[in-house]
């Protein structure tokens, strides 16, 4: 190519030596310098910083580097718990890559909103924030139903020689006990420690059999899985709607 250049007369400025070097718009030095590491085998024994696996993300996308691109996939799900959740899904959206939304969305939903700065918003875009909202809003109006209404006893065991007293004590303890824990107001507990710590709370006049199957019916935990699927649904309506295959 140069050879042609030169018997053509013309004078080639980019590429000819190291002080004419060929200028990738959009590509920052380090991005290419960790493309050429990747590529001819120099790997790193470090981890990559956040910085760096965007800008070889943006790369990668750019020159449709596909095996790259897979790396630095896997490298950034492997850091995943580095990245705030707003970055990581501007980077599935941006980048279309869908293995990191579910991931993305599921600790956004576990964070408060006001834990959300302008930043984050900006960086999910507003129809995943609207959605956000929403979605915390009907996961905080399940937590509150939970809380308030517990699994009743239809059916007492045959230990259970006080079956008023058993089902209005069951009502007590899991208000003082499952209430409490799930609507704490400075350290709302999940579902599941607060299922264990009120497993270990005193019930008054609950027989043994009652409690035991109240236990397993906890244990199956129909009510609190609402939430999860409630989550991963909203997530996948998204996934579909906005992260493309590339």
């Amino acid at each position: 190519m140069f050879a042609a250049t030169q018997s053509s007369g013309q004078i080639e400025l980019d590429g000819m030596s190291d002080d004419k070097p060929i200028h990738l718009e959009g590509i920052s030095r380090d991005a290419f310098e960790l493309f050429l590491e990747l590529t001819f085998g120099r790997m790193r024994a470090g981890s990559y910083t956040l910085d760096e696996l965007t800008k070889f993300l943006h790369f990668c996308d750019m020159y449709q580097c596909c095996h790259a691109r897979e790396f630095v996939v896997s490298r950034v799900f492997a850091a995943r718990f580095r990245f705030h959740p707003a970055q990581l899904i501007s980077l599935a959206i941006k980048y279309h890559v869908r293995s990191l939304f579910p991931f993305a969305f599921q600790q956004l939903a576990k964070t408060p909103i006001t834990e959300i700065t302008h930043a984050h918003r900006e960086l999910m875009g507003n129809e995943i924030f609207l959605n956000l909202v929403y979605v915390q809003a009907a996961l905080d109006h399940h937590r509150r139903i939970v809380a308030a209404e517990e699994p009743r006893i239809l059916m007492h065991s045959n230990d259970c020689n006080d079956p008023a007293g058993c089902s209005e004590d069951w009502h007590a303890t899991w208000w003082n006990g499952m209430g409490r824990f799930l609507l704490d107001g400075r350290n709302p507990q999940p579902y599941s420690d607060a299922v264990k710590r009120f497993k270990d709370m005193s019930f008054g006049r609950v027989s043994e059999g009652c409690k035991d199957v109240m236990f397993k019916i906890l244990d199956e935990g129909a009510a609190f899985r609402h939430a999860d699927h409630f989550t991963t649904e909203a997530c996948q309506f998204l996934l579909d709607k906005l992260v493309f295959e590339p």
